[in-house]
């Protein structure tokens, strides 16, 4: 029979734990964990979960790490990737990248934002509940992830977890940077190439050549102009395109090239979708006499486990309802943990919730300490009181999820 929750004693037991959460993240930042390398750290984090007591804890396919406790009837997952970008510019930071330096509250390094945070706070939240109660007493079952590789493929690993692993859950929490706000919704984004075919000739006979360049300026131009125009919609505002790639093919440099291909990144809003966006592609190609060829390329890699993946670059728009009863658990775990009356928002970035909420239609919210502009940045840096209370809101937030839902009292 489910327990109905002492809050006041989760609280006092995760201050209590601070210094060693403390200890936790740092230790995270110290572990180097690009995407496709993170072994070392998916098997840290499997050891703090078997030494926490989880009830099960396992490396999948992909090579996420999964940790579950609690057998109750709702199913809440917990992700944070755990994979980061590289450090390209190792000078410009004003403590070494993987050192975790804690100086005047504040942690830094690569990662102290994007977002090792919230698996130190994951962690440390379980490990309490798992102490306080029996899996009898608990209405819900809490899956922790670890997740890889999101940097390089958004979505995959949950897309992953859930299609081949088969772990779907009923409620999702993204643990990407919020500044403790509760999120419920992002931009989308997709990936689009347009080739144009010419013909080829010596450049000293070029009036024998189509010059496949030359054909593709006007539709850049099409879509600069486009890009202009795009509506703004509410609450997500406006969309973007951008040409961020030209190639060009030509038997040498002193020929007309025979093809010209462009990579176009694509930012969607209320109701852009896959469909509407090449249909306003191939438009332009009409106007201009072209032929249709638009299409959306893949991702494709190895994990570090050594499997091979595959992903159509194309990232679902997603928004959950300011009322839905998973905003509303979020925004009320946020108010007590706070103290003060809590604000929800978007993210301007991609996260994993365009597999779970975008592609699985799952209730999707996200809620971590960190400002999403230090993302990726030399400037990487958390107040450390930032990350206790994200923690204090972990363990406390799937009671109140139960009882929005109305399955506790």
């Amino acid at each position: 029979m489910s327990s109905k929750p002492n809050e006041n004693q989760i609280l006092t037991s995760i201050l209590n734990a601070k210094d060693e959460l403390y200890q936790l993240f740092q230790r995270l930042i110290q572990i180097r964990s690009y995407s496709g390398e993170e072994r070392e750290i998916v098997e840290f984090i499997l050891g703090k979960m078997q030494e926490y007591g989880f009830d099960e804890a396992v490396i999948d396919g992909l090579g996420n790490v999964v940790g579950k406790i609690g057998t109750g009837k709702v199913k809440i997952l917990y992700d944070a990737h755990i994979d980061t970008v590289k450090v390209t510019d190792a000078d410009n930071w004003q403590y070494p990248p993987f050192d975790g330096k804690i100086v005047d509250g504040k942690i830094y390094g690569r990662g102290a934002v994007d977002e090792k945070p919230a698996m130190a706070g994951f962690l440390m939240a379980a490990r309490i509940i798992k102490q306080q109660f029996k899996n009898s007493e608990l209405p819900f079952t809490l899956y922790v992830v670890g997740s890889v590789l999101e940097e390089d493929v958004d979505g995959y690993p949950l897309f992953h977890l859930i299609e081949n692993e088969g772990i779907k859950p009923d409620y999702v929490l993204l643990g990407e940077p919020t500044d403790l706000q509760v999120y419920r919704g992002q931009r989308g984004r997709m990936e689009v190439k347009i080739g144009v075919t010419g013909k080829s000739a010596h450049g000293a006979h070029n009036e024998q050549g189509d010059n496949a360049i030359y054909k593709m300026m006007p539709v850049i131009k099409e879509i600069e102009e486009m890009n202009h125009h795009l509506p703004a919609v509410e609450p997500l505002g406006k969309g973007s395109i951008t040409v961020s790639q030209i190639i060009s093919r030509a038997p040498s440099l002193c020929s007309v090239p025979d093809y010209c291909e462009i990579h176009l990144d694509r930012r969607l809003t209320v109701d852009d979708n896959r469909n509407s966006v090449i249909n306003e592609l191939r438009g332009i190609l009409d106007q201009h006499k072209l032929e249709e060829n638009v299409w959306v390329p893949c991702y494709e890699g190895v994990s570090w486990k050594g499997t091979k993946y595959k992903q159509e670059s194309y990232f679902p728009t997603w928004i959950l309802e300011e009322d839905h009863p998973l905003t509303q658990a979020g925004l009320k775990a946020a108010e007590m943990i706070l103290e003060k009356p809590a604000s929800s928002g978007f993210w301007s970035f991609s996260t994993n919730g365009v597999a779970t909420a975008g592609h699985f239609d799952i209730p999707t919210i996200g809620f971590a300490p960190g400002k999403e502009e230090l993302s990726h940045s030399s400037k990487e840096e958390l107040v450390l009181d930032d990350l206790l209370k994200a923690t204090k809101f972990y363990a406390v937030f799937p009671f109140q999820l139960c009882k929005e839902i109305g399955i506790l009292g």
